[in-house]
């Protein structure tokens, strides 16, 4: 090869890349401005331009027929992001490859220097990422100041945490056995839906979830409007009325991810101070600026946009690990703190502290990862470390998707139970590290305590959760327990999880008007069918029996369809498995007409369909709701 061969071939496309670079850091700036740029977060990016050559030369050279100089720079500048920002260095084609050598040796130089001296300013990725401080607490506001009795309330919500673990004889759960000796219980209640936002929001307005006619975490979003125009008002709104001080530590990132933009009905209406616990990570808008505000992020998937990049700043799944180690001790060190001063102002509060644990990653922190999860029971071919549970639970989610059978998977399944009920444990403590603070008090408090949804662990072909409506996915603890709740009082029905919101309202002597749902402290509760939807399906609970059902709208969104799939006897297949929805065509009617019933306040038409925000992307990917 004439002009020194392969070297010069990477020099020219180094230095093109480099070049290209130097475009980027022009759009970036153009993009952000210079007081908020982020000079790190590019010098690493022109450092991987240079890794990209370093790797990639040996194909382009391969496919060069010729030693073109033209070919040469453009190599630089379809190595620099593939070409996506570094075209203009085409511009060279008409120099010979002697200038180009000439003029871009110094850029490539530099190109080659710039790995070591980010390595050495750069933070170590396998460090805890820094929480973002909470807010200050804030307790001003103009609402008559409630009795002395008026009691506190707290409102606990795990997340992804299933109803029947809770009540395992073999999970030690010490803090949440002793919260039912309390006060009032039930075996399981029915969540709205199998993910978190629409049953949060269900929780946190009061309104049954086909009134805020959502369906899923990436469906259609109520905007405040449409729901204000409909009466409601948010729980935590309704105590601020009544002289309550309000304040939330929500760890659960897409609570803290409205469009407020798109005018989206929010979670944080009405709480004096809002705790969305997020991490600082370094190059996240960089990532969502690529996606979201260059003509290659308008044009081409955000995968193939960002996956490049995310991969090279976030070399492995860990990322997805390191914020969720010790994070429901982090949830309980918030909420202390702000029940400390909360403590010290004349008024009752209402505190929600929302964990993430049990949600996946089951990483149970020393000494509990182990406590559970033998090593002896371990599936072969996986080790102890966080990536190894997720590698496991793909490997699961691989299963089920292809038909295999439950003892093909059944060891891997069981482990991941194992996990699972590690970080159970771990949130018992937690609860327990908040219950005993209570007592410092001088008020006395109303907890409750419930769960948005459970999780699957291959029941049903279904692992994790968002993918069905059987019970392993929508059953979830329901506990209250305070002043005016009877002590070991287990109810004999299966509640709707809005009986809690409607329940604790009613206790602290809060205005229920509009508010769905009954009091089970009440006498007349009068037990209606449980139902609870997802996107395209709908479930049915009602005496003994459940009835799965699809449900689907036309383009026009009128009238819905439903489809009547499976029904099960619940009090002879709690794990519904024997479909008899042949021999009871009297229950499948009456359950229809249950579904016509409360479909008559049906939102979800009147909802046009949204799009979804680069943050919100980038966060439900990170919990595993996107593939």
């Amino acid at each position: 090869m004439k002009n020194g061969g392969f070297l010069k071939v990477i020099l020219a496309a180094t230095a093109g890349a480099s070049l290209g670079s130097l475009v980027l850091l022009i759009v970036f700036v153009a993009i952000s401005g210079s007081d908020g740029f982020m000079w790190r977060e590019i010098s690493f990016m022109l450092s991987c331009n240079a890794l990209f050559c370093g790797v990639f030369w040996w194909p382009f050279s391969k496919i060069k027929k010729a030693n073109n100089p033209r070919f040469d720079a453009l190599a630089g500048a379809l190595l620099s992001l593939f070409g996506w920002f570094a075209l203009p260095i085409s511009l060279l084609k008409r120099a010979d490859y002697e200038q180009v050598e000439s003029r871009l040796h110094l850029f490539g130089k530099l190109s080659y220097a710039l790995p070591l001296i980010v390595f050495l300013g750069f933070p170590e990725m396998s460090t805890q990422p820094a929480m973002i401080p909470a807010p200050e607490l804030a307790l001003t506001h103009d609402a008559p100041l409630p009795s002395a009795t008026a009691p506190n309330v707290l409102l606990v919500v795990a997340d992804t945490l299933r109803a029947d673990v809770v009540l395992d004889a073999n999970v030690p759960t010490p803090n949440m056995d002793a919260l039912r000796e309390r006060g009032t219980w039930a075996e399981y209640a029915v969540a709205p839906c199998d993910q978190t936002l629409p049953s949060h929001l269900v929780l946190l307005t009061g309104f049954d979830i086909e009134r805020i006619g959502m369906r899923a975490n990436m469906s259609r979003w109520p905007s405040t409007e449409l729901l204000a125009d409909n009466k409601c008002m948010p729980v935590a709104e309704r105590f601020q009325l009544a002289g309550y001080n309000t304040a939330a530590v929500a760890t659960n990132m897409l609570l803290s991810s409205v469009n407020e933009e798109a005018g989206h009905q929010g979670f944080a209406d009405g709480f004096n101070t809002w705790h969305g616990i997020t991490y600082e990570k370094p190059f996240e808008d960089m990532l969502l600026t690529l996606g979201k505000h260059t003509l290659m992020g308008q044009i081409l998937p955000k995968r193939i946009v960002t996956f490049p990049f995310n991969r090279l700043l976030y070399p492995n799944d860990i990322k997805h690990y390191l914020p969720h180690l010790k994070e429901g001790e982090r949830t309980t060190d918030s909420t202390i703190a702000y029940i400390e001063q909360l403590r010290q102002d004349e008024r009752p509060y209402f505190v929600l502290a929302q964990y993430l644990d049990p949600h996946s990653p089951y990483i149970a922190p020393d000494p509990l990862r182990g406590s559970i999860a033998r090593s002896d029971s371990r599936p072969s071919g996986y080790g102890s470390n966080p990536e190894d549970e997720y590698f496991m639970r793909i490997m699961l989610r691989k299963y089920c998707r292809a038909g295999e059978t439950p003892a093909d998977f059944e060891p891997l399944a069981n482990y991941l139970v194992d996990l699972y009920l590690e970080e159970v444990v771990y949130f018992d403590q937690q609860l327990g590290r908040l219950l005993e603070q209570l007592k410092n008090d001088d008020r006395e408090t109303i907890v409750v305590f419930v769960s948005d949804h459970g999780e699957g662990f291959g029941e049903h072909g279904n692992v994790e959760h968002g993918n069905t409506l059987y019970n392993e996915e929508i059953l979830v603890p329901f506990v209250i327990a305070g002043p005016g709740v009877p002590e070991s009082n287990e109810l004999g029905y299966a509640p709707d999880l809005i009986d809690a919101t409607f329940t604790m309202l009613d206790l602290a002597g809060v205005s229920t008007a509009n508010v769905d749902g009954q009091s089970v402290v009440d006498n007349n509760y009068e037990v209606r069918p449980a139902i609870s939807f997802m996107i395209d399906h709908v479930a049915v609970f009602a005496g003994d029996y459940k009835m799965h059902a699809k449900l689907v709208y036309p383009e026009d969104d009128q009238p819905y369809q439903l489809t009547p799939l499976l029904l099960f006897d619940l009090s002879n297949d709690a794990d519904e498995k024997i479909n008899i929805i042949e021999q009871h065509p009297e229950v499948i009617a009456a359950m229809e007409k249950t579904v016509a019933q409360r479909m008559e306040n049906d939102m979800y038409p009147h909802i046009s369909e949204r799009e979804l925000t680069a943050k919100q992307q980038e966060w439900l990917g990170a919990l595993g709701y996107t593939d």
